[in-house]
């Protein structure tokens, strides 16, 4: 480093992958913000890499970024989603501008070497701040290559990161807030704070202060982290500070209970402090399950507890696992109905088993008989009571029994012009009808490649550096020529090994040899998409690339893995609700009716409200696009990702 030249440390976050543009990703960098919290008054430079860009960059998009902060560290938080995609943009990073590299985060245990890389220089096992702290002021620590420290004093005294203005609440519009660390539980399944043999807990007065915080910034919720709330010894204290505090449930706030100790009066305590819902993990009922998992329940006091909480409104999340050591495709479908049976299912989250690195399961998988994917999310293949095919039977059969979609396939974005223009008239590169920016700056990122036949390969090569996480490469009927497809996907793959995206071809000619294009995606396999949907279609493989075939013709055929059809309503009338339902089959519908603002904006208004009913719909013009997701959908997208530029 220069002399005189000041640290500059830039901490990365990455989200989950995800195949629809705009979602809220929840990926708030809490944990890199407490780190920025804790060496403030150090003489170092510590840029975060706000959410509104780590959430939503493509590989190379991010990577230049980070390149033109001129980091001297660069650091990663690390989880199963982002350790693969981490180390490839360490790596080049690191090529780029030498940095140092550093790993923290739940992905960082003694036993897993998949995080482990060349590139990294030290990482950090559990909480972080005061390993964080000690790095920047003593360098000689870098030649340990692990450093873990106990950050229970930093933790406890130190106020949210929010309150410094670290984070960007209003993405999410929500507020994360810790009110102690560790687990009283040691579940076979689960890593939370496995180096922590003792609970912290933090102040009722500071966390009322960071409370105020987002009451006064008019944040719609607040998460409580912890892993059992009910865990906090001055449990009855804290919700009587909180219901004054949040007078009028201006906060809607969440948080993760065991049921069996809720007792009616402490259910409504719950209501009267603003407590809307609760994710409560019963995992099984399968008592032979529960004892593996070292997990034990009273189903009966289980079944008391939540009913407390429904009777006062607040709504029980319950968690179900397929493929726990003990269990059986009899037995969780058994857990499943017991939940189904007894009203619990409006919100029900159904996971095959992860065996995650650090756990106890993954420390006795070969003793309990338990094979399960090298790659992230880690997901099980198979148990001695559970085959691969009765897995994956018993999850679409929960599916069905909870009247839910496990796994959905990811909504669809039909936007390929701004208020006019039609397909043909598209011609302009890089023209705003042709490329959609998003928000971040003037670099001006791109969502969606348009992609005519008249455009060479190196016109759009600049362009392609700029996209977003995930995007679009929008073909129009003149551009479905293979060779040409095929190198622009090579170009693509080589770009941004790590982003999904979606191609999207409008009326293409013929038939189209999609698995071509595929094999011309050279990415690293599996992609994170490919364990995490692996049950989104019969047959394992590629889940990170979607083929979308955009036509009005009935007799077309698009079959396969990752295929999409959608309706191309290009009529000058509307669709009723019976048409559109008619369109049932579709798996959606792309409303391109040239109408007047008034009656498209009447017709929205009458339509939202049985939207759940009918087939995805979605719009050609981007003002009726983002106008349809606030009547529908505002709660899951956020709508700065749309900000043109």
């Amino acid at each position: 480093m220069p002399f005189g030249k000041k640290m500059h440390v830039v901490l990365l976050q990455l989200p989950i992958p995800r195949l629809t543009y705009g979602l809220r990703t929840g990926n708030v960098p809490l944990g890199a913000a407490c780190l920025k919290q804790a060496v403030l008054d150090l003489d170092v430079k510590v840029t975060l890499v706000p959410e509104s860009l780590a959430s939503y960059l493509a590989d190379a998009a991010l990577e230049d970024w980070v390149v033109a902060q001129n980091p001297d560290v660069l650091g990663f938080s690390v989880f199963c989603w982002n350790v693969d995609r981490a180390r490839y943009l360490a790596a080049r990073i690191k090529e780029r501008c030498g940095c140092r590299i550093l790993f923290g985060g739940p992905e960082v245990t003694p036993d897993n070497t998949r995080c482990r890389d060349e590139a990294v220089d030290l990482y950090i096992h559990g909480e972080g701040e005061a390993a964080f702290r000690a790095l920047l002021q003593n360098p000689e620590l870098w030649s340990a290559g692990n450093l873990c420290m106990d950050g229970a004093d930093i933790f406890e005294k130190s106020l949210s990161p929010y309150l410094a203005d670290l984070l960007e609440p209003h993405i999410e519009d929500m507020m994360l807030l810790e009110t102690q660390r560790g687990c009283p539980f040691r579940c076979g399944y689960c890593f939370y704070n496995k180096a922590r043999k003792k609970r912290v807990f933090r102040p009722i007065p500071i966390l009322m202060e960071e409370i105020r915080w987002a009451m006064d910034r008019g944040l719609s919720e607040l998460f409580l982290l912890d892993p059992t709330l009910d865990g906090r010894r001055d449990l009855s204290e804290f919700l009587d500070t909180l219901i004054r505090v949040n007078r009028g449930q201006k906060l809607r706030i969440q948080s993760e209970i065991r049921a069996e100790g809720i007792t009616r009066d402490l259910a409504e305590k719950f209501a009267r402090a603003g407590f809307e819902g609760f994710e409560i993990g019963l995992q099984s009922t399968n008592p032979e399950a529960l004892r593996q998992m070292n997990r034990p329940t009273d189903l009966k006091a289980f079944l008391r507890g939540v009913g407390y909480l429904k009777d006062v409104g607040i709504l029980p999340r319950i968690d179900l696992i397929a493929g726990l050591p003990g269990d059986d495709p009899d037995g969780f479908l058994r857990s499943v109905d017991f939940v189904a049976s007894h009203g619990l299912s409006d919100d029900v989250q159904v996971f095959p088993l992860s065996i995650l690195p650090g756990t106890d399961f993954r420390q006795r998988a070969g003793e309990l008989g338990l094979l399960f994917g090298a790659s992230p999310p880690y997901t099980v293949i198979s148990t001695p009571s559970f085959s691969e095919e009765a897995l994956q039977h018993g999850l679409y059969a929960a599916g069905e029994r909870l009247d839910t979609a496990l796994y959905p396939f990811p909504d669809f974005d039909g936007v390929y012009h701004r208020g006019s223009g039609k397909m043909e008239d598209i011609h302009v590169f890089p023209g705003k009808d042709a490329l959609f920016s998003q928000t971040g700056g003037s670099q001006g990122y791109l969502a969606k490649l348009f992609f005519p036949g008249r455009r060479k390969i190196e016109e759009v090569r600049d362009a392609a550096r700029r996209l977003t996480q995930p995007y679009q490469v929008l073909i129009p009927p003149d551009g479905a020529d293979m060779s040409r497809l095929e190198s622009l996907v090579s170009m693509l793959a080589i770009l941004h090994p790590f982003t999904p995206f979606d191609m999207v071809f409008f009326d293409p000619p013929g038939s189209l040899d999609t698995q071509r294009l595929l094999e011309a995606f050279a990415v690293p396999r599996p992609h994170f998409l490919d364990g995490d949907l692996r049950f989104l279609e019969e047959k394992p493989g590629n889940r990170s690339l979607v083929f979308t075939r955009v036509s009005d013709v009935f007799s077309d055929t698009w079959e396969g893995a990752m295929h999409r059809r959608v309706y191309w309503w290009r009529k000058k009338s509307l669709p009723g609700r019976d048409i559109l339902e008619a369109l049932d089959d579709w798996d959606a519908v792309l409303l391109d009716s040239r109408v007047p603002q008034a009656k498209m904006y009447a017709w929205q208004d009458a339509m939202a409200s049985f939207a759940d009913l009918l087939p995805l719909l979605t719009f050609s013009d981007m003002a009726l696009q983002l106008r349809w997701l606030g009547l529908t959908a505002k709660d899951t997208y956020w709508p700065g990702a749309f900000s043109a530029l």
